[in-house]
């Protein structure tokens, strides 16, 4: 695992589009700090968190590795469509959403009269990234997929994040809080065992140079 990590790593900076994503990193960590800073203030803001975890994840980057001939006839193809960006995703988002929480224990001891919505936050962006993990396994080789994913996520958003962040299903106490922390790990665990399940039962199918952009089909 942690050479996976490590392989992960030093070929990010081979990838195609690393100045996109960081561009995007930054203005959506910039996004996600404002968001915290209104809801400090006091004022509601669903997408606090949202933001910060959308753009964690690097496996883009790895991915489009897997276009060049050089990698697709590498004994390490399989590593490198399966494990090493499985590790890295799981490691990269486990972080952020360690950050979302730890942002989330901020608001409550300012405003304690939010704990139950910031516990029910931490479960429903769990939720989330579990199914955008689980989808990574076969969403760079499959066009459908990423269809899927999109009109999935956006109807889920739509008619149960207000209901969900209204709810004090975890209950009112600080406890609440631990308790949803632990079922977002445990749903972000599941997300990245799925992502490799799939991932290695769809290695073999090539990468769709459709998803990974126009831009990067031009120039291959």
């Amino acid at each position: 695992m942690i050479n996976d990590m490590k392989l992960g790593i030093r070929l990010l900076r081979y990838g195609f589009g690393i100045k996109t994503n960081l561009v995007l990193l930054i203005v959506c960590t910039a996004a996600d700090l404002l968001c915290f800073a209104l809801e400090l203030a006091g004022i509601t803001t669903p997408l606090d968190g949202f933001m910060l975890l959308a753009c964690v994840i690097p496996v883009q980057i790895l991915f489009t590795l897997n276009v060049v001939d050089i990698v697709l006839t590498s004994p390490a193809r399989k590593k490198l469509q399966t494990s090493v960006p499985a590790v890295m995703t799981l490691c990269t988002t486990l972080a952020a959403y360690l950050i979302v929480v730890l942002k989330e224990a901020v608001i409550v001891l300012i405003h304690p009269d939010k704990t139950a919505q910031s516990a029910m936050r931490l479960v429903f962006l769990g939720v989330l990234v579990a199914v955008i993990m689980a989808f990574t396994g076969v969403l760079y080789k499959s066009f459908p997929a990423l269809l899927v994913m999109y009109f999935s996520l956006s109807g889920f958003i739509s008619f149960f994040m207000m209901p969900i962040l209204r709810s004090d299903f975890l209950g009112e106490d600080r406890g609440s809080l631990v308790r949803a922390a632990r079922i977002g790990v445990v749903l972000i665990l599941a997300g990245g065992a799925l992502e490799y399940a799939l991932s290695v039962l769809f290695y073999k199918k090539p990468v769709s140079k459709k998803v990974l952009g126009e831009r990067l089909s031009r120039e291959l």
